[in-house]
């Protein structure tokens, strides 16, 4: 059972000496960035996406609170198709919105940013690949 131990130990799972309990009113550190309201929004992203590659940067900027236009004209059309279903899952998973601006650039924005355009609504966001 010792080497056992030492590798639940290793991976942090068990101690080989026993555990002591802090008691402390400190308050535990979020652990990843939270988002901007929308009174501290102070920029928009914009991406000119070469392959699907570049779906971390957006999903990085994104996750921030800081909306993404992303330009998908230069990718090829099965990179383009699965940049959009990323992007159509980040806003699904945030609670966002996904605009189409022109054909082949989207606008990315988070639940706390509001955009209005009258001519478009939000639910029209299944077709976005005609």
């Amino acid at each position: 059972m010792g080497a056992l131990n030492s590798v639940m130990t290793f991976f942090g799972f068990g101690s080989a000496e026993p555990q002591k309990v802090e008691t402390s009113s400190a308050k535990p550190r979020p652990a990843a960035a939270r988002p901007r309201r929308g009174s501290e929004m102070s920029e928009i992203i914009t991406l000119e996406a070469q392959t699907y590659a570049d779906s971390k940067e957006v999903a990085f900027h994104y996750r921030q609170g800081v909306p993404v236009i992303v330009n998908i004209g230069a990718m090829s059309e099965a990179d383009a198709k699965r940049m959009l279903d990323f992007m159509l899952g980040l806003k699904e998973a945030l609670e966002g919105q996904i605009r189409r601006v022109t054909p082949k650039v989207f606008l990315l924005s988070p639940s706390h940013v509001e955009v209005n355009d009258g001519e478009q609504e939000a639910s029209e966001s299944d077709n976005l690949l005609d």
